[in-house]
């Protein structure tokens, strides 16, 4: 039995298999765009189970019905080689299959024990890791992570993704170092480079971002369409909090949004960048009309709720108030159905959280105010970064202003002061509040910090 560049034995294989099978796993941790002669393999491999199995993964993780149907044949085809597998490859067909079956916590489960008996597999390590992560569990991305992190000292991959789930934790000096351990190793990295872009972002140090981000961003012409935009929707919020909207806004028209429009991250990166933007001020024209064309066939996917509830506020934005009303009741038939694992998810958090966006979008404050603050204590288990689910708790803070919910603003706003004291956005939202509530030499102090923030970032 050949064996591939990880020295794990391939059922079926031959030497082309083994180069297609090495070829998708560099892809597949370099969030690279060439996957197109690994699917065409897995087309002609029909007897191979792990080019099928890993051909269904790809498919899953698309978020898409066509890709999940064809996931399902290529298990099938799996399925039927059952005997020629090694015990490795059948521990792949239990994961993937119960992720395919909406089982995410089994599929988590499960590429969580491989990454313990087959440290080497790293596809599958990385697979577990978005799994847990789809849960908001940042605990078992890590755990998979120090598995496999003793057998791959000298893979710079590896690194960076103990260093997004140390981050998600919050152990942000640990996770900035294993970041730049990553580069050091590969400077072409681009989850590394996004894991320290996290890190940067929570300890407000903007101008360390923007300069560790397009200090690298030659390497992301490489990147498939969710990294290459991801990684430039991350450079946007340093710009948007360095009071510089104007060229989020730029990043926003060249980077972030038209690389592949009918794919859902790429989506949800434009939404939540607009949002932000709307919040700072910016006319969005008619980019939420463009976005939208591409949100009205996903009324009844309901892959994931994180996903759901920027679709939602980008037709509400939109204006396709029918197509708002359907996703709602879907998303609330969804939710009836949910299984255990999954019914935080999607009845504490994703049920008001999708009728608090929609109120926000549409101006409803008192409504939009009330539901999302429902809905935030729960929230991380809708999956997202902690950075990705911070459009919610900004629209909440949006809401609580213009609601007049002055003294759940003022608590909201101070706390995100004092976690980072250097945007003058948040400065000039205090001086708001702390004029309504008569407090005036708060509010000057507030406004003149402000001002002094604007004009050094602006300077720069």
């Amino acid at each position: 039995m050949l064996t591939d560049s990880q020295g794990l034995p391939v059922a079926n294989a031959d030497a082309a298999t083994i180069e297609a099978l090495d070829h998708v796993l560099g892809q597949w941790l370099g969030y690279g765009k060439d996957f197109a002669p690994f699917m065409m393999m897995a087309e002609r491999a029909s007897d191979v189970p792990l080019v099928q199995m890993q051909a269904a993964a790809l498919n899953i993780t698309m978020d898409e019905p066509a890709a999940h149907q064809a996931a399902g044949a290529q298990l099938a085809l799996a399925q039927a080689r059952q005997a020629d597998m090694t015990a490795r490859e059948r521990a792949w067909l239990q994961a993937i299959s119960a992720w395919h079956d909406g089982a995410l916590d089994g599929a988590a489960a499960a590429f969580e024990e491989m990454a313990s008996a087959w440290p080497r597999d790293l596809f599958a390590a990385k697979l577990g890791q978005l799994a847990h992560f789809n849960l908001g569990n940042a605990e078992g991305m890590l755990r998979i992570s120090e598995a496999i992190g003793p057998a791959n000292r000298d893979v710079g991959y590896v690194y960076g993704m103990r260093a997004f789930a140390l981050e998600e934790l919050n152990r942000l000096d640990e996770a900035e170092a294993d970041a730049r351990r990553a580069v050091a190793i590969n400077r072409s990295d681009p989850w590394a480079h996004h894991a320290a872009a996290h890190v940067m972002e929570t300890q407000g140090r903007i101008e360390d971002g923007i300069a560790w981000m397009e200090g690298l961003a030659d390497t992301w012409d490489a990147c498939n369409s969710f990294m290459y935009t991801h990684n430039w929707w991350h450079t946007a919020l340093f710009y948007i909090d360095s009071d510089r909207p104007e060229q989020a806004l730029a990043l926003y028209d060249n980077r972030v949004w038209g690389v592949w429009k009918t794919f859902c991250q790429d989506q949800i990166n434009a939404i939540s960048l607009l949002a932000r933007l709307e919040l700072r001020g910016v006319d969005a024209g008619d980019r939420w009309r463009d976005i939208a064309t591409y949100l009205v066939p996903r009324l009844h996917e309901h892959f994931s709720p994180f996903l759901d509830l920027q679709y939602l506020y980008g037709l509400a934005r939109a204006g396709e108030g029918a197509a708002v009303t359907e996703m709602l009741a879907s998303l609330e038939d969804r939710a009836g159905r949910a299984r255990p694992f999954e019914r935080t998810a999607w009845v504490e958090a994703a049920v008001p959280a999708a009728h608090g966006v929609v109120a926000h979008a549409k101006g409803d404050w008192g409504t939009a105010a009330r539901l999302l603050g429902d809905a935030l204590p729960h929230l991380q288990v809708i999956g997202g970064s902690h950075a990705q689910r911070a459009l919610f708790g900004a629209l909440w803070l949006d809401a609580l202003i213009k609601a007049q919910w002055n003294d759940r603003a003022l608590a909201a706003l101070v706390a995100n002061d004092h976690a980072r004291g250097n945007i003058a956005h948040t400065k000039r939202d205090l001086a708001t509040i702390y004029d309504r509530l008569g407090r005036a030499e708060d509010a000057l102090t507030a406004r003149q910090q402000a001002e002094r923030l604007t004009r050094r970032y602006r300077a720069a």
